[in-house]
């Protein structure tokens, strides 16, 4: 039988190869769609979105370092708040200590009462230095960050020519001669510590013995607050304070400063402070005092100041009577019998002499020498003298007729060693080099910087200082004078320490802003790297169940093909087609 005409036969094979692809391509489909879903991230290599895949990468990075800067910012947090609980210790503290000097201050207390007052306050002294020694993870609590730039400017002075000048002056009209080997900290407070604008602190030798009055210099401070910027040569007068402290300074290397007078048991106050007055003049300040025309009380009145010359110093007319002292010695011992046209200098350097020698401080003392060279018992008899009608006679005819002149009455001066005048800035003269003695200064330390987000920009924290009694030797409650001079003290430092709590408060308040700010910034930038990277899961799981329905049709098409195809070769199988 012949079948005429034709008909078609689909490419079933070539059909089914396609759909095959077709399959295989909804496979992978089906499988990135799994993969979204299962890790939540749109994108699982760069090719899916090579923009994207960069933007996320960059945000995910800069996220990771404001984790980090978070971090950095709370263990700033944690510094502050231990700077905040020693600060409240030492307001504790200097609260006993109100407490105690005001007990010392009882009249009806014996001294035997106020020792006992005094060495408690020793201890809480003691005390107040041991907090400031306290570190944080091996960083100090207090006193860490950068210099001001007038702190910078005020120790580079001090170390490119005011203590060398200081030296040299001191060297030249008192014969003392800087000791090398003696290293003390130089010491720049920022914040005005009350009291003194500048002081040096020694420790000495009292128990008997033959170093007894021998003196180690401890450090030299000075009050920024207390001078006025720029603190440079030849604008600045800052060098006269420094050139009083270094008097201080030399003296004690220089003799056996804890028992000048060689009495053993004598401050020599007036002595050590009228010295320091004197290299530098003090005629503004007795000026200051008197007025361009005293009357005979006062004159007698300052004069009288000078008490009995031992006690501790904290008042105007303290220090013009030390100096007016100072200046009636040199006078008397260049007018003694026979006179020494050196004046105080001969005095200073026999004092030098004795003590390189080692005789010991009753053979080099101020006592010793007014016996030897002048018609003065000793130191008591000068002082009265002082406070005689000779003294005011002095005062009357060689201080007050100078007092407004160009002369600051210091010893290299016109005034008193017959030079040539010397006002506030040629009295300490303005040269350059670096000093003999050893001051150890202070060390910039790192700035406590405070990393705020993830670009590395910073904010410096302020410096916070605690508060300590350098000079126990000054503020102390051994006597009723000095138990007064440092109740007033302790209310300049607890007022101190009040701005030293607002500034950690400060602190803390800005860490805080900082990290809200911070936190803000991070929860914005993880939305936005979510918006990026993260899967839509309802419409991923739309096109999962859609892709997976695809995949089972055509799986099961594939089969029925299969079997379709072997059907329709047997159906034709021995068919003729053609006509």
């Amino acid at each position: 039988m012949r079948i005429r005409g034709f008909f078609m036969i689909s490419h079933v094979n070539h059909d089914l190869t396609g759909l095959a692809f077709e399959t295989h391509r909804a496979q992978l489909d089906l499988d990135s769609s799994i993969a979204k879903l299962s890790s939540g991230k749109r994108m699982q290599n760069a090719g899916h979105d090579a923009g994207g895949f960069q933007q996320a990468a960059k945000l995910g990075s800069r996220h990771k370092r404001d984790v980090a800067s978070m971090q950095n910012l709370q263990n700033l947090v944690s510094y502050s708040q231990i700077q905040d609980g020693s600060l409240e210790t030492v307001g504790k503290i200097i609260n006993r200590m109100n407490t105690l000097a005001t007990r010392a201050l009882d009249v009806t207390s014996s001294d035997g009462d106020r020792e006992n007052y005094n060495k408690e306050f020793i201890e809480l002294a003691a005390q107040l230095d041991e907090i400031k020694l306290e570190k944080f993870n091996d960083m100090e609590v207090f006193g860490a960050g950068g210099f001001s730039d007038e702190k910078q400017e005020f120790i580079d002075s001090l170390k490119n020519g005011w203590l060398k000048r200081s030296e040299e002056l001191i060297t030249a009209q008192y014969g003392w001669s800087v000791k090398p080997s003696d290293t003390w900290d130089l010491i720049v407070n920022e914040n005005d510590t009350g009291g003194y604008a500048a002081f040096v602190m020694t420790s000495t030798v009292t128990s008997p013995g033959a170093s007894f009055g021998t003196a180690d210099v401890i450090e030299m401070q000075f009050d920024l607050p207390d001078f006025s910027a720029p603190h440079t040569q030849p604008t600045s007068e800052a060098d006269r304070v420094v050139a009083h402290e270094m008097v201080h300074l030399m003296q004690a290397q220089n003799s056996y400063y804890g028992d000048l007078t060689g009495d053993g048991t004598s401050r020599a106050t007036w002595f050590k402070e009228g010295l320091a007055e004197f290299i530098h003049g003090a005629d503004n300040r007795v000026l200051g005092i008197l007025g361009a025309a005293p009357t005979s009380g006062q004159i007698d009145a300052l004069l009288a100041a000078i008490g009995t010359g031992n006690e501790s110093w904290t008042t105007n007319e303290q220090y013009g009577a030390g100096y007016l002292a100072a200046r009636y010695l040199h006078n008397q011992i260049k007018t003694a019998t026979p006179p020494q046209s050196a004046g105080v200098k001969h005095l200073t350097q026999w004092m030098k002499t004795e003590f390189d020698a080692g005789n010991g401080a009753a053979a080099s003392g101020l006592d010793t020498y007014l016996q030897t060279f002048t018609s003065y018992a000793d130191t008591n008899a000068f002082i009265t003298d002082f406070k005689s009608a000779n003294g005011r006679n002095f005062v009357n005819t060689q201080i007050v007729p100078n007092l407004s002149n160009g002369d600051t009455g210091s010893i290299a001066g016109s005034d008193a060693g017959g030079g040539g005048a010397l006002n506030g800035q040629s009295v300490v003269p303005d040269t350059t080099g670096t000093a003999d003695s050893s001051p150890i200064y202070e060390v910039e330390k790192g700035s406590l910087a405070a990393t705020i987000d993830g670009s590395g920009e910073t904010w410096n924290l302020q410096s916070i200082n605690t508060i300590t009694v350098s000079d126990t030797a000054t503020y102390n409650l051994e006597s009723i004078t000095n138990a007064r001079g440092t109740l007033t003290q302790l209310t300049a430092w607890m007022e101190n320490l009040a701005t030293e709590r607002a500034l950690v408060g400060a602190n803390l308040s800005r860490l805080e802003k900082e990290m809200d700010n911070l936190s803000r910034k991070m929860g914005g930038r993880e939305m936005a790297v979510s918006r990026i990277e993260d899967t839509d899961v309802a419409r991923e799981s739309t096109k999962f169940a859609s892709n997976q329905v695809r995949m089972q049709a055509r799986v099961a098409i594939l089969a029925q093909a299969k079997q379709t195809n072997v059907m329709l070769a047997d159906l034709v199988r021995g068919v003729n087609v053609g006509g």
